[in-house]
């Protein structure tokens, strides 16, 4: 009997059936619910050798993107000390302690089978040093990256609070007034006004106002706790009226709202 001719036969059967029984309508799902049962049962049985296979254990694996962070380190953060299969491992967790170094920002892995990972890793840049009794980097979003004995060919602007202030290197900052003089460095390196003077130090003072140093000499700025954006907007208001920059000024002080105290230069007059 052709293929055809016996699918028609069923049919008429199961149409006769169901006239003698409307329960027998049913039979059709639970049969399809057992089949998928046994599919899904048999893929599990089938798929655990692999997962125990000593075949598939990851003995490969690549770093990528790490320039600060030496290769073994990142190793190290993984914590794989025993074999593991490649289909097992969680790619997530790993990622996750990667991570918990300070220098790296962010990290993706992938397997590579049958033996290996990539590890991608993004690291953080340092944008500042912090001179708090020793001398550290310190990355935008506020992590302690490394004590460093002689400051790097690199310049950069310090942060220096006016308190012995208690940090740790790869930990994040903690002191809200350092965090600020952070967020001040940032702003400082984006607003018009300041983007041709050259900052080489923010000094945090104890009552949570700031001191800005410009490199050669150049005008001392007095920041008030408070945002900043709308001091500088006084600061250039006022340097319009004079028709004057901000090179024409040794101290500036911005602390008090409505106020913008200049001292001239010699010589800007």
């Amino acid at each position: 009997m052709s293929p055809k001719r016996l699918t028609k036969k069923l049919k008429k059967r199961l149409r006769r059936e169901r006239k003698k029984d409307p329960g027998t309508r049913l039979w059709p799902i639970a049969w399809v619910a057992v089949i998928v049962a046994l599919v899904a049962a048999g893929a599990w049985w089938a798929h655990q050798p692999l997962l125990e296979a000593s075949y598939f254990q990851v003995s490969e694996i690549q770093i990528r993107g790490n320039g600060h962070v030496a290769t073994g380190e990142v190793l190290s953060r993984l914590g794989l000390r025993e074999p593991v299969n490649i289909l097992q491992v969680d790619l997530g967790e790993l990622a996750g302690r990667v991570t918990t170094h300070p220098w790296i920002q962010s990290a993706s892995i992938q397997r590579a089978p049958p033996v290996g990972l990539i590890i991608t890793v993004e690291e953080r840049e340092p944008v500042a040093f912090l001179s708090a009794g020793k001398t550290y980097l310190l990355s935008a979003d506020g992590f302690i990256l490394e004590e460093v004995q002689e400051p790097p060919a690199r310049a950069l602007p310090t942060l220096r609070p006016q308190w012995r202030a208690k940090v740790r290197a790869g930990e994040h900052l903690s002191e809200p007034r350092i965090s600020k003089g952070l967020e001040l460095l940032e702003a400082l390196r984006k607003t018009p006004l300041l983007q041709q003077a050259e900052v080489t130090e923010v000094t945090a003072e104890v009552d949570g106002n700031y001191i800005v140093h410009l490199a050669g000499g150049r005008a001392i700025l007095r920041l008030s706790a408070a945002e900043s954006l709308p001091q500088f907007n006084r600061l250039d208001v006022a340097l319009r009226r004079r028709g004057q920059g901000l090179e024409s000024f040794t101290y500036v002080d911005l602390r008090f709202p409505g106020r913008v105290i200049l001292n001239p230069s010699e010589k800007g007059g």
